[in-house]
């Protein structure tokens, strides 16, 4: 998922999960009374000429501490608002390779009411950096990557670049095969100056994935970067109640 979850596979579990505690939106709150009846708009891109450090910036996301709140609004008004926060954690092993660690945490709320949080630790190796898994603490929520691909120093917005197929299971035991995932990352336009970095990702499950209540399709985590590669904001496009909405 970075390589997200996480991407994020933890995300689209707590979407997944969260959708029989959300009922239909508008049923708990009555069509259009709990949000606005406008609601913002999300930004327009613009297409910045600059260049962008990809490799950098895929080791800002996974290495440093943030943490933001983004917003998306169904068509009865309802706000659903997501927190996802990372920290670095410490070493730590997976399938017996040391690794560096960062703690990811993702909170879903409907109309300010918490409905979900998820945790999940992913696991990197840096110098050079190389995504190896993350483990959730949900049914289906360990992504094991099987390969990956080396991204270009730098890139433009436009570009796309493969990065990484995994498998998600069930639990650490990885013996239950909930689905497979491939991911690519894209430098999208944002503003003049920034660029969204995003983590694309497409999952097919299988029979086991879909009784964790995983979600099968795509999903995106984009973060918002600058020329330097630091990370400035998020983007998150993910379904709630069976809608693809945009967090911004």
């Amino acid at each position: 998922m970075f390589s997200t979850t996480t991407k994020s596979r933890a995300l689209a579990s707590l979407c997944a999960v969260t959708l029989a505690a959300c009922g239909g939106g508008g049923d708990d709150c009555g069509y259009g009374n709990c949000g606005p009846v406008n609601p913002p708009a999300p930004p327009t891109p613009v297409a910045s000429t600059d260049t962008f450090p990809v490799s950098q910036a895929l080791l800002n996301i996974a290495t440093q501490t943030y943490s933001y709140n983004v917003s998306a609004y169904d068509i009865y008004g309802n706000q659903f608002t997501l927190q996802y926060s990372s920290a670095p954690g410490t070493a730590g092993t997976f399938n017996g390779q040391a690794a560096s660690t960062a703690n990811v945490t993702e909170s879903l709320f409907e109309n300010g009411a918490l409905l979900q949080t998820d945790t999940y630790v992913n696991y990197y190796v840096l110098a050079p950096y190389q995504f190896l898994a993350s483990v959730g603490d949900f049914p289906g929520g360990v992504e094991v990557v099987n390969s990956s691909q080396t991204l270009p120093a730098t890139g433009t917005v436009g570009q796309s670049f493969p990065e990484l197929s995994a498998t998600l299971y069930h639990d650490t035991t990885q013996t239950v095969p909930d689905g497979t995932l491939s991911e690519t990352i894209g430098l999208n336009a944002d503003t003049a100056s920034t660029a969204l970095f995003c983590f694309n990702d497409t999952v097919q499950l299988t029979q086991a994935g879909m009784s964790d209540n995983l979600i099968s399709g795509a999903t995106s985590n984009c973060f918002r970067i600058d020329t330097s590669g630091n990370v400035q904001g998020m983007q998150i496009t993910t379904p709630i109640n069976g809608v693809s909405m945009l967090f911004f």
